[in-house]
């Protein structure tokens, strides 16, 4: 008999940065979408759920990056061969093609996770301008070509893969009780011991919030592999500016200062609930949010009532 799901109350970097964004979407994003997976939810839970997996396109490109990474060095591991950039190049352009197709033709109505483009939901459904799509497919691209030709790569195929750790896996581990969820993109540790933890980017560098969310892997490292601080070295490569490294710092003193960190904002999301034991919430407690730039590719703007009445 399956295990029936239960919504808890957990921690990760984007619940927080969603938390710390707009109540209100936090709200519809952990709470009033869930079960809309469901196709007999009720209206508005399976609206939200819907509205909870649409993407901009920019995410949309960097989750193809990431996945194509992720198969390529999965596929290294137990071949030693790696995709050249014109065999991932050609797997983008396939998945590109099959996302693009599934936005427009609303497969989502019926399947929620699949490909649901922000810019075609709140745009004519249909089309964009060519420069907008020719832009995103060189991205994608060049990051893929990037991540082949980097020194990052060549780092990490210099070492067995038996030194290798599980390739973007999402998993949890403990902070004072309280479950924290992360996907580490690609850990491995070098000949001398040290563990390098590195994180895939096709954006650009937020050096605040990549510290943050390095040192949250870091702390998952230290409960789950059992290394120390001082064998810890973490790394941003960012591959929409040719695979260029960033090593970030860490020490003590920050994993501290991110784990009170994690704390505090659990106990502002607990504070919001209507019954913290069982985890549940109202809509009402949760306002709107002030910035409204945040609004403009906020995926819940169908749902908000800052937008009632656009789309009436």
């Amino acid at each position: 008999m399956a295990k029936q799901l239960s919504n808890d109350l957990t921690w990760s970097v984007s619940r927080a940065q969603t938390f710390q964004s707009c109540q209100r979407a936090y709200y519809y994003h952990y709470y009033g979408s869930w079960g809309g997976w469901d196709s007999t939810a009720p209206e508005r839970t399976r609206q939200l759920y819907i509205l909870k997996n649409v993407k901009s396109i920019a995410m949309w490109a960097g989750s193809i990056v990431h996945e194509l990474i992720k198969k390529a060095l999965e596929q290294y591991s137990m071949s030693h061969i790696l995709p050249s950039v014109v065999e991932l190049q050609e797997q983008a352009r396939l998945l590109l093609r099959q996302g693009w197709s599934d936005s427009v033709n609303k497969e989502w109505q019926a399947y929620p996770k699949k490909t649901n483009l922000h810019e075609l939901y709140y745009g004519n459904g249909k089309s964009l301008p060519k420069e907008d799509t020719d832009r995103i497919k060189t991205r994608v691209y060049d990051c893929l070509e990037a991540f082949v030709n980097s020194a990052t790569l060549k780092e990490v195929l210099a070492v067995p893969f038996v030194q290798w750790k599980p390739i973007d896996i999402l998993d949890s581990f403990l902070v004072e009780q309280n479950k924290v969820w992360c996907a580490i993109d690609f850990a491995y540790t070098d000949n001398h011991g040290s563990l390098h933890i590195v994180d895939w980017k096709t954006g650009g560098e937020n050096p605040a919030t990549l510290r943050q969310q390095l040192a949250c892997y870091a702390l998952f490292a230290l409960d789950k592999w059992k290394h120390t601080v001082e064998q810890l070295a973490l790394h941003g490569v960012f591959l929409n500016d040719g695979g260029r490294k960033s090593n970030y710092s860490v020490d003590a003193a920050l994993l501290i200062s991110v784990k009170d960190q994690i704390l505090l904002s659990i106990q502002a999301m607990r504070q919001k609930l209507k019954d913290p034991e069982n985890n549940l919430a109202d809509e009402d407690d949760f306002p709107l949010t002030e910035n409204c730039n945040t609004c403009e590719f906020c995926s819940f703007r169908q749902a908000c009532p800052k937008f009632a009445t656009a789309f009436k």
